[in-house]
């Protein structure tokens, strides 16, 4: 009976690793979508198995050939693979409005002493 609690435990937390590790945003994008305790259950586990195993969830459901064409495909779908200058200018903006941001929260800061 035990055995099989965990078994399916173990099949109930690998098919979470396997279907996010699917998707190329990660599970980030369960956050977003209100899944917190799924998507940190999910990490957890992944983690915990990458740490015991020394291979992702991914690597112990695919062979080392399906792991390549997924990477090569993966990286077809990453836009900073494609187009790196844009994902600079992307990166120089993000900067530039953190930094307004941060200008906006010291000035609000001096305005309101505490």
């Amino acid at each position: 009976m035990r055995k099989t609690l965990g078994l399916i435990l173990i099949g109930f937390l690998l098919t979470g690793c396997y279907a996010s590790s699917l998707t190329y945003v990660g599970t980030s994008a369960g956050l977003v979508q209100g899944k917190s305790i799924q998507s940190l259950a999910t990490t957890t586990a992944s983690y915990a198995i990458k740490k015991e195993t020394g291979k992702t969830p991914l690597e112990h459901v695919l062979n080392p050939e399906q792991i390549r064409s997924y990477e090569k495909t993966k990286s077809k779908l990453n836009p900073c693979e494609q187009t790196p200058e844009l994902c600079s200018k992307i990166s120089l903006r993000v900067a530039f409005i953190n930094g307004i941001l941060e200008n906006k929260k010291k000035a609000a800061e001096i305005k309101t002493p505490k």
